[in-house]
């Protein structure tokens, strides 16, 4: 009797066991067992006002939020929350458990902003393509909106500029989730004018404005390097004034298709007003949207006499005053792009 009874205890014991080892496992598959969806990104999703618990867990399965509406509901219950999910518009992360998405539903003081960076030098077809990925916005209804004639006329600029290409200021920015491409569009655009109007004693307007926005696109295209903006400009400002063609590759690189890309002879042949290969002084308008040290450097050229200048292989950029020396510059940047090659073979 004793043997038996000895025999019960133990098995009850590896059976308590077994049970926590049961139950940790439900409670974590529960709550903490990240759901990963096979999509990429984010996902964005709106809580409407009036919906009940049952409607807002269909609606998180059907979007594949989260993987089984039955565990979702057992999750609300049990943490006593049925009727705190707040209406709202919410970006979820790949890879969030049950509780972290119960969490954020139920948050009230949770400030949920998505963080955007605008590299400077992107044009308004990058930045679609950016906020389409980053945001679930469409690339198609931003420009649209950035061609809209009330914030054009704005700069004085009706009938001269066809978008608002060059004043959509690229910085980081918090995003709320629920912006709409309309709402992005005047957010830039009201950065690109508190910006540019805080530059001491400028006073552009108009035609001014368009000049120096479109010098800096081109400054911006040309070098990331700060120090060289200047310099680069002081090359456009002689060139100018010599009545010389810009040439400047980042034109080119504005109307290609499927630019940005290595320029091809053919390429320098198109027939478009920002072509500065073929047609002399400023295009229409900029070429993308410009940083503020780009924009200082359009307003601020240096005076020296380069009228060339050629990537030197290794960030930076050498300037030259006459062909000859700017011939010898390119053929000393061709040696060096020919030994790195060698090098990595």
């Amino acid at each position: 009797m004793a043997f038996f009874l000895e025999k019960f205890k133990r098995i009850y014991k590896y059976l308590i066991i077994l049970n926590i080892i049961l139950l940790t496992f439900i409670i974590y598959h529960l709550f903490f067992s990240k759901y990963y969806w096979e999509e990429t990104g984010e996902k964005k999703f709106v809580v409407e006002p009036g919906r009940n618990l049952d409607q807002i867990i269909t609606e998180l399965k059907l979007n594949n939020i989260v993987p089984s509406s039955l565990l979702f509901k057992i999750v609300v219950k049990l943490t006593g929350k049925e009727g705190q999910i707040i209406s709202n518009h919410y970006l979820f992360k790949n890879g969030m458990s049950n509780l972290e998405l119960l969490e954020l539903l139920t948050d009230r003081v949770a400030n949920q902003k998505i963080k955007l960076t605008i590299p400077e030098g992107y044009s308004i077809r990058q930045i679609g393509n950016l906020i389409e990925k980053k945001l679930s916005l469409s690339k198609d209804k931003f420009y649209q909106e950035s061609s809209i004639d009330s914030l054009i006329n704005i700069l004085g600029l009706k009938d001269k500029i066809k978008n608002l290409e060059g004043f959509l200021y690229p910085d980081t920015y918090d995003i709320p989730p629920s912006i709409s491409e309309k709402a992005l569009v005047q957010l830039l655009f009201n950065e690109f004018q508190k910006k540019i109007f805080n530059i001491n004693g400028i006073e552009l307007k108009d035609t001014a404005l368009l000049n120096v926005v479109t010098l800096a696109s081109i400054i911006q295209g040309e070098t990331r390097i700060e120090k060289e903006m200047p310099v680069v400009a002081g090359v456009y400002k002689n060139r100018l004034r010599k009545n010389m063609r810009l040439e400047a590759d980042p034109t080119i690189q504005y109307i290609l298709p499927d630019g940005p890309r290595r320029l091809l002879y053919e390429d320098l042949k198109i027939n478009s007003p920002y072509n500065t290969y073929k047609t002399k002084g400023l295009p229409p308008g900029p070429i993308n949207n410009p940083g503020i040290s780009a924009i200082k450097a359009a307003l601020n050229p240096e005076d020296h006499k380069f009228l060339f200048f050629v990537a030197t292989g290794e960030g930076g950029h050498k300037f030259s005053e006459n062909y000859e020396q700017h011939l010898n510059a390119v053929k000393e940047y061709r040696a060096k792009q020919k030994n790195d090659s060698i090098k990595k073979k």
